[in-house]
């Protein structure tokens, strides 16, 4: 097991506790669901109070070290990646220490997990992934970053929120629930040693190009802006 995958596990059982990993892991080995979800932005509050101890910045090229101490899959390579595939990445800080990491955007983003692309539609920002470290959750920093980027992402045109989350992660979903996000399918894959077989549900459509995305509903499509795509240029 490699320290980036101990140290996972580990986060793992701190949130939904031991009993449940052990729950959850035999079905893990052989069957990966995840909901997809999304958000609209154009009816959403996006202001909170926010705790003093809380800064969110963007990040900068001197926080890659510190990046990897908070999540060690962020490597410097894989940073590398994401910022040359266009990912954004916003921080949150407790004081003077680095507590929450989220990836954001706007062309289509690989999830190594999942080893599809998801693809955003007109409008959209994918939500690539958000971590924060242990000791810092229920402080308020993930809810703040999350806030930010939202406001940063509706002033820049998008008027949804799309990303995956394990269907066991009852924190990533308590999250999602503070921007009023709903669940639109599912997709995964089944797995038994090299052989591997994607599935998808609901609004969760897989293209011939290891990529999916998650449609719209007719609601939401109807009060989207008719020139949002002319102005993202989609």
């Amino acid at each position: 097991m490699t320290l980036a995958t101990f140290s996972r596990a580990r986060d793992i059982s701190a949130d939904v506790g031991w009993l449940a990993v052990l729950r959850v892991a035999p079905q893990w080995l052989v069957c990966r669901r995840y909901l997809g979800l999304s958000a609209d932005l154009d009816d959403a509050v996006l202001e909170r109070p926010q705790r003093p101890e809380v800064r969110v910045a963007p990040l900068d090229s001197r926080d890659v070290v510190a990046l990897s101490a908070v999540d060690h899959t962020l490597t410097r390579e894989e940073v590398i990646r994401r910022l040359d595939e266009g990912q954004q990445c916003t921080l949150g800080w407790w004081g003077h220490e680095l507590a929450h990491v989220r990836w954001d955007s706007t062309a289509a983003a690989y999830l190594p997990y999942l080893g599809l692309s998801l693809r955003p539609g007109c409008a959209d920002q994918v939500v690539v992934g958000i971590y924060t470290k242990p000791a810092f959750r229920g402080h308020g920093v993930a809810g703040a970053v999350m806030m930010e980027a939202a406001r940063r992402a509706r002033a820049a045109g998008v008027t949804r929120l799309v990303w995956v989350a394990a269907w066991w992660n009852t924190r990533s979903l308590a999250l999602a629930r503070q921007t009023a996000s709903r669940i639109e399918g599912t997709v995964g894959y089944w797995t038994l040693g090299p052989w591997r077989r994607y599935f998808a549900s609901g609004g969760i459509r897989i293209a011939q190009d290891a990529s999916f995305s998650i449609d719209r509903r007719l609601a939401a499509a109807r009060s989207t802006p008719r020139d949002s795509c002319a102005k993202r240029q989609c």
